[in-house]
């Protein structure tokens, strides 16, 4: 009996420790809601993060792709090349996506490696 006992609390500490140390797909410096609203950059929420961005962006490094669709969501733009990495656009100022606009737009890229984990993160016009 006491066996059983020990078992179900090793069990049960050992779920507790997982949920604990499991990754929260969160960015606390980035209100994802919004930033989702702003799907196309041409409300301007994701443009008030440039500055923001700049200076946190290798917090990004080592995050998988999943992460990123998780937290930012949708990317705007992918691009897929040899040997199977994958390159994300987000757009976050107002360009030709949006309505009546025409031009450039900046966007956050972010590089992967062919196993989904983010090395390179850059803002960038296109």
């Amino acid at each position: 009996m006491w066996k059983t006992k020990k078992f179900y609390l090793l069990l049960a500490i050992s779920a507790a420790s997982l949920l604990v140390s499991c990754n929260r797909n969160e960015i606390s410096w980035i209100k994802t809601s919004d930033w989702k609203k702003d799907y196309k950059g041409c409300d301007g929420y994701r443009k008030s993060l440039i500055p923001v961005i700049e200076q946190r962006k290798d917090e990004l490094l080592d995050k998988t792709d999943a992460f990123f669709f998780h937290t930012l969501g949708k990317a705007n733009r992918v691009s897929y090349s040899e040997r199977g990495k994958k390159i994300f656009y987000y757009y976050l100022t107002p360009g030709a996506q949006c309505d009546k606009m025409s031009g450039k737009t900046n966007c956050l890229t972010v590089e992967f490696e062919a196993l989904g984990t983010s090395r390179m993160i850059y803002l960038e016009e296109i």
